[in-house]
């Protein structure tokens, strides 16, 4: 008999205990014990990569920046050089009320001269080399392509970048930092869709290698 005592006892306490209710605090700012932090969200006015050619003037459009749906305040860094060939970051920056920083960043390239008509290398590159890596290339701009890999070889070294071409044919890698690395260098596509570059990584001896990528 005590053992069926002992038993209702527990299930007694049981039912007790699950039918308290707790409340969990869900509101704008906090989520049961922990505050909720609202990002700086931007918007970048116009595009985020956009091509001018040397000596025309630049006005920034600027951003949109936004903390939980509100207008906040923002810092621009980075300026362009309209009459100096390169590629130009801008970055948006802002710090919301909770200390938290966030930034978003345009790029601005200066070209030498304005691309031609149906300049378009988009499209799939095969490395050539001894290892089997694809690239994809994408036009972003009048004269500005970003490819996903432009190392290659014996490499299994990935560097994204950007690059020029107004013409179709030579190719001008601008200054830029990617994945940790400042590259710069130039190149050459053939009319078969070969792409043959001269890289260059500036560490410390620099990194000279010439790479190759064959449109599928």
């Amino acid at each position: 008999m005590k053992y069926i005592f002992k038993g209702t006892f527990l299930w007694i306490l049981v039912f007790l205990f699950s039918c308290n209710k707790f409340t969990v605090t869900d509101t704008p700012t906090h989520v049961g014990i922990s505050s909720v932090t609202y990002y700086v969200v931007f918007t970048i006015n116009g595009p985020e990569v956009q091509s001018i050619v040397v000596g025309t003037p630049f006005t920034d459009p600027g951003a949109k920046a936004e903390e939980n749906g509100q207008p906040a305040q923002y810092t621009t860094s980075g300026s362009v050089d309209i009459n100096t060939v390169g590629f130009y970051p801008i970055t948006y920056s802002a710090v919301n009320k909770d200390g938290y920083s966030s930034s978003v960043t345009r790029y601005v390239a200066v070209l030498p001269e304005a691309a031609q008509p149906g300049v378009d290398f988009t499209g799939t590159y095969t490395n050539v080399g001894t290892l089997a890596l694809t690239a994809d290339i994408t036009k972003v701009a009048p004269g500005v392509f970003y490819t996903t890999n432009a190392w290659g070889g014996a490499s299994a070294f990935v560097l994204p970048m950007y690059f020029f071409s107004t013409d179709g044919v030579n190719i001008t890698v601008p200054t830029q930092t990617s994945v940790g690395e400042v590259v710069d260098g130039t190149g050459t596509i053939s009319n078969t869709g070969l792409i043959v570059w001269d890289l260059t990584l500036h560490d410390n001896p620099p990194l000279l290698r010439t790479k190759s990528w064959q449109k599928h």
